[in-house]
């Protein structure tokens, strides 16, 4: 368990803002139906993908490796950049023909 004074900090805070935020786009996106199977790999499996990549495999790599200082540093820097990078894909996800 963690001691006090001993937390996440900013890098537990982008996790949890990630994990929120892809959780609930995933979620919405993973409800169907589809037209095509395209479709379902852009909406569904790819917000899925963002949600594990983008937030849940970098806050085990916070957990496991917090009290290494490149493990904080790397997971947080991957956060981050997956967050514009999910910004970028929501753009895109936006008012689909």
């Amino acid at each position: 368990m963690l001691k006090k004074g001993e937390g996440l900090g900013c890098a537990g805070a982008i996790a949890g803002m990630n994990m929120l935020l892809m959780g609930l786009v995933a979620f919405s996106f993973s409800q169907g139906p589809y037209s095509s199977f395209d479709k379902e790999l852009w909406y569904r499996y790819r917000s899925l993908g963002f949600l594990f990549m983008g937030a849940i495999l970098p806050a085990v790599v916070l957990w496991f490796g917090r009290r290494s200082p490149l493990a904080v540093g790397g997971a947080t820097v991957w956060m981050f950049l997956a967050f514009w990078l999910f910004v970028g894909y929501l753009m895109y996800s936006s008012g689909g023909v």
